[in-house]
């Protein structure tokens, strides 16, 4: 009986201790998030986790000697135990995991075929397919890679790199038939599809694809992977085009957001 007492009086401390040690546990992760964005003084921490200066300054302190924060001449900073985190997290990303359920959604919403593609230098990988409704649909297959200018994807993942590179990537593709004439236009695509974040592309194969495709950013805001759907040109028509590339700038935006990309820092 007596033990029982004393169970139930322990029970409140216990229980005030665990609330008091989550409240710390948030303090900490809080200034973590402040650092992010830059280095910050002890006294600007304090005021914006609205607690005292000591008390900013000692949770600092602590996340420091274990290397989450550095001490610059502006203030707390990320720390190497934070940045090895984030190399690991990179490495071990599983993007075909994270985007096949936004892929999903996409393709029942559409009906269009949906694909996600990587960069492997000078070629696009495409790592996922999900199959829409329609009867006629495109035969490419995950596994599958194609030089990287020839497609949309391969296009979207080249968004960011330079004319000269656009350059090279072309003439890699098409070779003898890159005239001046074609590749300036293709580089005015490519200058527009940069401005505005998607690639809206028809095929240069003969094979009447059509595809509409946009870039998936990392933590680093970096382009990772890119999504698109693509069907016949008769299907994926001008009237349909623009409702289409709204949902699929909106779905690489989900899965950029799925793989720790901060669109609030843009």
């Amino acid at each position: 009986m007596l033990a029982k007492r004393m169970s139930m009086m322990e029970q409140p401390e216990r229980t005030e201790s665990a609330v008091k040690g989550a409240q710390t546990l948030m303090r900490a992760l809080d200034i973590l998030d402040e650092v992010l964005a830059g280095p910050i003084r002890a006294a600007d921490l304090a005021r914006k986790l609205d607690v005292s200066k000591t008390t900013a300054h000692r949770l600092a302190q602590a996340l420091r000697s274990r290397d989450y924060l550095s001490v610059t001449k502006d203030g707390f900073a990320l720390g190497p135990k934070l940045l090895q985190l984030g190399v690991h997290a990179t490495e071990q990303i599983d993007f075909v995991r994270i985007a096949r359920p936004f892929m999903e959604v996409l393709s029942e919403r559409t009906g269009f075929c949906v694909f996600v593609a990587k960069r492997e230098g000078d070629w696009s990988r495409h790592l996922e397919r999900v199959i829409g409704r329609q009867r006629l649909r495109v035969a490419t297959a995950p596994g599958d890679r194609r030089l990287i200018a020839e497609t949309g994807l391969g296009k979207s993942l080249l968004l960011d790199e330079t004319e000269a590179e656009w350059t090279r990537c072309y003439r890699l593709a098409f070779g003898d038939e890159a005239s001046p004439e074609r590749l300036e236009h293709f580089l005015a695509e490519m200058r527009a599809s940069a401005a505005r974040g998607y690639v809206a592309h028809d095929s240069e194969l003969g094979d009447g694809v059509r595809s509409i495709a946009a870039p998936v950013r990392d933590a680093r805001g970096e382009i990772c992977i890119a999504i698109s759907i693509a069907s016949a040109a008769h299907y994926l028509t001008e009237e349909i085009a623009p409702e289409l590339t709204r949902q699929i700038v909106q779905t690489a935006g989900h899965i950029g957001a799925a793989v720790g990309h901060d669109t609030s820092a843009r």
